[in-house]
């Protein structure tokens, strides 16, 4: 795939319109960021704010402003094979559930495209068609809630927190707070959005990193259980246990017993 031009987070006024009868003669990605009007089989569409539009090869591209600003990022490109836009509708609009990864990918896309770096060429593909899978992934998202696309974004960075810090002591109360819903509501969209509730996630998390702790210090069971968050190191070994199948010291002896093997 090559890139012929890439704008990053542009902004214009709300008088904001542009039109391309015929297209611009390659592909548009365009990631929309601010409400807007587009024109596509010959009908205005509204387009929320965090949406992407791949227009097809010769397809209009109108679309206008629909707020008191625009803003977007876009990417006109060319491809080697169809194959390499077979998951993804065209000249559709995407609402996406998730811009976390999406615009992280852009900015690293333009960043390449403007650098002189000796392989940036092969960097960009590779990050366009990651960028491309994200968007398919997203595409193919339609929950029976749909009050998660409104918050996929913060739930997504809430399990990233849980995951970040294993020796929190996290609790349903805590953890709905930072979302600003209630208790039971947060967990029922957790659970949804991640199939696993939250306090799974936070038990898995300091399980986790006291499995690394275990192969990669030598810290007395008692201060990797502290390490981890837990108060009571029996309780700690038990839950250890039932997620493990062995004791902290057991899966310490095996990881050790594997390295000597190996090593010889």
């Amino acid at each position: 795939m090559k890139i012929n031009r890439i704008g990053y987070n542009y902004t214009h006024s709300k008088n904001f319109s542009l039109s391309r009868p015929t297209g611009s003669g390659d592909y548009l990605l365009l990631h929309i960021k601010t409400p807007a009007m587009v024109l596509l089989q010959g009908a205005e569409h509204y387009a929320s704010k965090n949406s992407v539009i791949i227009f097809n090869k010769g397809t209009p591209q109108l679309y206008y402003a629909c707020g008191d600003s625009y803003a977007n990022d876009f990417i006109h490109f060319d491809i080697d094979s169809e194959m390499d836009l077979r998951t993804l509708p065209l000249d559709t609009i995407i609402p996406l559930p998730s811009t976390t990864q999406i615009r992280k990918l852009f900015k690293d896309i333009y960043l390449e495209f403007i650098s002189n770096n000796q392989k940036r060429m092969e960097s960009i593909d590779l990050l366009l068609r990651l960028l491309f899978v994200k968007i398919g992934e997203q595409a193919s998202y339609h929950p029976d809630n749909p009050v998660l696309f409104d918050y996929y974004d913060k739930l997504l960075e809430l399990r990233s927190l849980i995951y970040r810090h294993p020796e929190e002591k996290w609790t349903i109360t805590r953890l709905s707070q930072l979302t600003n819903l209630s208790p039971s509501y947060f967990q029922r969209l957790y659970k949804q959005t991640f199939g696993v509730s939250c306090i799974s996630d936070a038990i898995t998390s300091k399980i986790e990193y006291a499995k690394t702790s275990l192969a990669a210090s030598g810290g007395t069971i008692r201060e990797i259980s502290s390490l981890c968050g837990y108060d009571n190191e029996e309780h700690f070994m038990r839950q250890f246990k039932k997620f493990v199948g062995m004791t902290p010291s057991e899966y310490r002896k095996r990881i050790i017993s594997k390295s000597i093997d190996i090593s010889q």
